[in-house]
């Protein structure tokens, strides 16, 4: 009987249910009768045949069988929408687990779906083990939908302290998404007005810090100030003013951006402004003011032994993008943590492939000793930009060297894409077979494709 039993669920799952519905009616034992009839209902709904799924529920002669059935056929409904059709076959299920299981599938079905007060009336007839759960998500997703006033008062009625903090946290960080977004679309006042009632201290200083560096790239040079001067956090203050003066300086604006980096109280905040500063002064050409603010720079750097060598990092960094290779060199090399020495000498390394010194680039990449990762993202970097200058062959060679898979797989696909943009689809294909990761060469022969078809079409145009 068994053996039949297998047979009929198999049927169920492979869409036979005419004939697993026949099967199972002339099972003689009750249990295994009933659990064949449970598992085509299920098969029913999956498949949408909800009035049919239903109809075979109520043959089910055990409480416990059938009450499971109800419950997938209510959770299923819930995942195509049908929310009032599952509230009611939920709320029929005889198990009280089977019955608190469906009604917390439908509360979080019903809260993406935005109807929050179905939501709430399945998460009140949970039990109360889940329904601190239940509500997590429907205040979470009530606080996505712009709903904050509510979304609060639901999170406080969370008996579960953990899950209630989690609760609140969740709508604090939607409010801080959504204060960015208005910051994005050029509502400055809503979104500053979103933020300061954000509840958590620590997001709402990150929000206020995202929005003050958002309003900076936008030039909106004020409103950042006012959204920095609000951030209680000293951190998050100091990089946003860090930030503020940056975006001053490649606007032009050095006096008020020189003005704002010394108010920074952060060391490493203030030179990592002032070297930003002076990179921007570089650009412009402005090169011994520049000269001076990396002097400047620097002094700081070097006054905090604790915070040194992320901002010697972050100067070298500067003065590479400002063109300055040498002085980074230099300082790249006298910095003491071997990780942040890593870093400053792959980005000198990238800035200088960028530049088109692409055989001072590997002599750089060469300094890198500690971390391999760090060799093999600067190589990856250097072998595209060189693919990216017609350098093929070089490119290739520089690409072989790199010690992790990854970055190896990434750079031959780069190469692949350059040679194709070339015109040399062949050898671009031939590239593309040298990649270990299959993932990368996927999309090397996609992205190959796609520049082929381009191609195609310019050709058709001119003709």
């Amino acid at each position: 009987m068994r053996r039949e039993l297998s047979d009929i669920i198999a049927m169920a799952k492979a869409g036979q249910l005419d004939h697993a519905f026949q099967a199972a009616q002339k099972i003689e034992d009750a249990w295994d009768r009933s659990w064949a009839l449970m598992k085509i209902a299920e098969a029913m709904a999956k498949a949408g045949q909800f009035d049919r799924a239903l109809q075979v529920a109520q043959k089910i002669e055990t409480a416990w069988h059938r009450s499971s059935a109800l419950r997938d056929i209510a959770e299923a409904m819930a995942k195509a929408g049908q929310f009032d059709s599952a509230f009611q076959i939920a709320q029929k299920i005889e198990d009280a687990w089977s019955r608190s299981g469906a009604l917390w599938e439908i509360a979080e079905a019903t809260a993406k779906a935005g109807q929050f007060d179905l939501a709430l009336q399945a998460a009140q007839e949970i039990f109360a083990e889940a329904r601190s759960w239940a509500l997590m998500k429907i205040a979470k997703a009530m606080a996505k939908a712009g709903q904050f006033d509510r979304a609060l008062q639901i999170a406080q009625k969370i008996e579960d302290a953990g899950l209630r903090s989690c609760a609140l946290r969740d709508i604090a960080i939607a409010m801080r998404d959504i204060a960015k977004a208005l910051v994005e679309a050029g509502q400055f006042d809503r979104a500053l007005q979103i933020a300061q009632e954000i509840k958590g201290a620590s997001v709402r200083s990150e929000a206020l810090r995202e929005i003050a560096e958002a309003m900076a790239k936008a030039g909106q040079f004020d409103h950042a100030l006012q959204a920095a001067q609000k951030i209680e956090d000293a951190s998050d203050r100091s990089w946003a003013l860090a930030a503020i003066a940056k975006a001053m300086a490649e606007a032009g604006q050095f006096d008020r951006a020189l003005q704002i980096a010394q108010k920074i109280k952060d060391a490493r905040s203030r030179s990592s402004a002032l070297a930003e500063i002076a990179a921007a002064m570089a650009k412009a050409g402005q090169t011994e003011r520049a000269d001076q603010t990396f002097r400047l720079a620097l002094k700081i750097a070097h006054e905090n032994a604790r915070s040194r060598s992320g901002a010697l990092w972050e100067i070298a960094e500067a003065m590479a993008k400002a063109g300055q290779f040498d002085l980074a060199l230099q300082i790249a090399q006298k910095i003491e943590n071997a990780l942040a020495r890593s870093g400053a000498l792959r980005d000198i390394a990238k800035a200088t492939a960028k530049a088109g010194q692409f055989d001072r680039a590997l002599q750089i990449a060469q300094k890198i000793e500690e971390e391999a990762l760090d060799r093999s993202e600067t190589l990856k970097d250097i072998a595209k930009a060189m693919a990216k200058a017609g350098q093929f062959d070089r490119a290739l060679q520089v690409a072989q060297k790199i010690e992790t898979a990854w970055h190896r797989s990434s750079a031959l696909k780069g190469i692949a894409v350059a040679m194709a943009k070339a015109g040399q689809l062949k050898c671009a294909v031939k590239v593309v077979e040298m990649i270990d990761d299959p993932v990368r060469r996927l999309q090397a022969l996609a992205a190959i494709k796609v520049v082929k078809r381009g191609k195609g079409n310019q050709e058709a145009a001119a003709k």
